[in-house]
């Protein structure tokens, strides 16, 4: 089975370098080129005609998003992914528009980098092998289909455990606090609320930084990200 080929759109070099090893990591990818400005965007995408391309949005010249639009109204057939730290609704809105496959949220994870991907995979998949689709299909390919919205958050991430813990951590306003003194607060062992913060950290709704005045390991502290 030949690899699904990705282009990374990224001036920061160290982020462009994490994420083409993430990319990399996936069974089913290989990363082909990687740029950091539209200019040389423009034709590293038309020479290499990749699969799908990740692009930031906040790039030297210009926005990734316009690079989008460029690339659209040319013969290239690839889909897009954003990776950015824009969390701006209107942002969030044109992007939708332009048709991106997702929208992630810098700083990025592994795991959230894969689910992406699978979820292109899986969306190839399905149009490939039907020439025609009915209504639950098409609802399952915009994410509509009901049996995910039964649930609204991942396994072994409770709701109501969920909300309270948010009420902590809008109650700390520019405070940071460890996800001991979140599991104090809320009834909860530091291990459970370190997986509630990482799933909050992956939304973009908590940050997390490393604490090196501990004399010893550094302590992971979080901090809402407004």
């Amino acid at each position: 089975m030949s690899l699904l080929t990705v282009m990374i759109v990224e001036d920061d070099p160290r982020a462009s370098y994490a994420l083409e090893n993430a990319i990399n990591q996936h069974n089913r990818f290989k990363v082909i080129a990687a740029s950091e400005r539209i200019s040389e965007s423009l034709a590293d995408a038309m020479n290499h005609k990749p699969d799908l391309i990740m692009v930031d949005i906040t790039l030297p010249d210009g926005s990734g998003l316009d690079l989008i639009s460029r690339l659209k109204q040319s013969d290239l057939n690839a889909s897009y992914i954003m990776t950015t730290a824009e969390r701006e609704s209107s942002v969030v809105s044109e992007a939708i528009q332009l048709g991106v496959m997702d929208y992630l949220v810098k700083p990025l994870r592994v795991s959230r980098i894969h689910q992406a991907l699978d979820d292109f995979i899986a969306f190839k998949e399905t149009i490939h092998k039907m020439k025609k689709v009915d209504q639950v299909e098409i609802d399952h390919l915009f994410r509509k289909n009901t049996a995910s919205k039964s649930r609204r958050t991942p396994k072994g991430i409770d709701e109501n455990t969920l909300g309270t813990l948010m009420e902590y951590i809008n109650n700390t306003g520019d405070t940071s606090f460890t996800a001991q003194q979140a599991g104090d607060a809320v009834e909860l062992s530091r291990i459970t609320a370190r997986r509630y913060l990482e799933y909050l950290e992956e939304q973009g709704i908590v940050e997390m930084n490393l604490d090196y005045n501990t004399g010893g390991r550094p302590k992971q502290h979080y901090k809402r990200n407004y």
